[in-house]
């Protein structure tokens, strides 16, 4: 993997805290959910993403442009890791990530390709693995990682991310499935200590899954006949506190 400055950030939201699942290029349909709930970045408003920000959809220039505006944040995805692979120069890398949905990049004449491999290089190495969303009117705390939080306590984390990760703590952070894996077998793991909620993505599934304090957003943006998922910081707490 490649290495990365960004580690955990720490972001404050005033106004209201949506929270999305992989966006997977669907800039349109980002915009469709934002206007259904009448979104306000100058009241405050922030949307907080759970990565794979590019590939498969329509518009995955526009969605890497996202991470310039100040309303909106997003940890980093196993496609944004994939992308950075493929900007050291290998082929084998630049191979791996166009065929998992990278073939966008061929598309663009090269000017944009240039221009779009800059803002990459420039933009993703400070992309968190993990991300702490403070909430003061809700007296809570929401943690985002995309796809699973690499150690049994967020304060670990935290912890862990003031040194660089180690291969294991990262790949776990883009890669790994091993809790819903054990879930589809019986296998329920208890809440995550130290933190109120953890919204995740990276497995995408036909309706949105929750199970203790930990919420799957991913619902398969992207793909054919999957969607974009938005909620509120309100939807995730009542998710967490009132399972069905």
């Amino acid at each position: 993997m490649s290495n990365y400055n960004g580690q955990f950030q720490t972001l404050t939201v005033e106004g209201r805290a949506f929270f999305i699942g992989d966006l997977h290029g669907e800039r349109k349909q980002l915009s469709q959910l934002l206007s259904a709930v009448n979104f306000a970045p100058e009241r405050g408003d922030r949307v907080i993403c759970v990565g794979d920000l590019i590939d498969r959809g329509q518009d995955s220039v526009a969605c890497l442009d996202l991470l310039d505006l100040p309303w909106f944040h997003s940890v980093l995805g196993n496609h944004e890791a994939m992308l950075m692979d493929a900007l050291t120069g290998d082929a084998e890398n630049l191979n791996s990530w166009l065929r998992c949905g990278g073939a966008w990049y061929l598309d663009l004449e090269e000017p944009e390709r240039i221009a779009m491999m800059a803002k990459a290089e420039r933009l993703l190495p400070q992309v968190p693995f993990g991300l702490e969303v403070q909430l003061p009117s809700l007296e809570a705390r929401i943690g985002v990682v995309h796809a699973e939080c690499p150690t049994d306590h967020w304060a670990e984390f935290r912890e862990a991310c003031e040194y660089p990760l180690n291969h294991h703590q990262q790949f776990a952070c883009l890669w790994s499935r091993d809790t819903l894996r054990e879930m589809t077998k019986g296998a329920y793991p208890p809440p995550l200590p130290g933190i109120d909620a953890v919204v995740m993505g990276h497995t995408p599934q036909q309706n949105l899954k929750s199970h203790g304090n930990r919420v799957w957003l991913d619902t398969g943006s992207g793909y054919s006949q999957g969607r974009l998922s938005l909620l509120s910081a309100e939807q995730i707490l009542e998710l967490v506190r009132c399972p069905a």
